[in-house]
């Protein structure tokens, strides 16, 4: 179909299932760090620049290998140094936000908005060619899924001060 990208993994399954397998191991590595991201910033810091980098990664070697890299990136480096660190940041927030808020409030649905944004993420940066190259979709959606995320957070937050509030006891009547 024209517009349509390619799977560099040559396979639409393959490509789903390393983009799970990315998605799982961050969740994995979040879930298991829950306790330093408690105590400061700097590992949530860390997890979310190595995400980063690792996404960013994926999504260069997917276009070198494949011939598909975009020229506007070989013809204006400066705008390319912007819009990767741009990138760079939006992709390390995903990871910081969901460290901080399911290790300092126990919030869950940061961490399920992490495994599908990354699930994404992978999976659209091992495609190439297409009508738009993904990262520069990704700079589009990109904070409208962080917000998404935020929203998960503030909407499980919410449920659970109500049930707090109002459902005290396991349910049971004080009277």
């Amino acid at each position: 179909m024209p517009g349509s990208p390619d799977p560099v993994l040559g396979d639409w399954l393959l490509t789903h299932v390393v983009a799970v397998a990315a998605a799982l191991t961050t969740v994995g590595v979040v879930y298991a760090t829950r306790a330093r991201s408690a105590r400061g910033f700097l590992t949530p810091a860390l997890l979310g620049g190595g995400y980063a980098l690792a996404a960013l990664a994926v999504w260069t070697v997917a276009r070198l290998v494949t011939d598909a890299f975009p020229s506007g990136f070989v013809e204006d480096p400066l705008a390319a140094a912007g819009f990767l660190g741009f990138s760079f940041l939006l992709l390390a927030g995903f990871v910081v936000v969901a460290a901080l808020l399911f290790a300092r409030r126990g919030l869950v649905a940061p961490l399920v908005a992490l495994f599908g944004v990354t699930e994404l993420v992978w999976w659209a940066f091992l495609h190439v060619r297409g009508e738009t190259d993904a990262l520069g979709m990704f700079l589009i959606f990109g904070p409208a899924l962080l917000v998404l995320l935020v929203a998960a957070a503030g909407v499980e937050y919410a449920g659970r001060w109500v049930r707090r509030r109002f459902v005290r006891d396991g349910g049971r009547s004080t009277s």
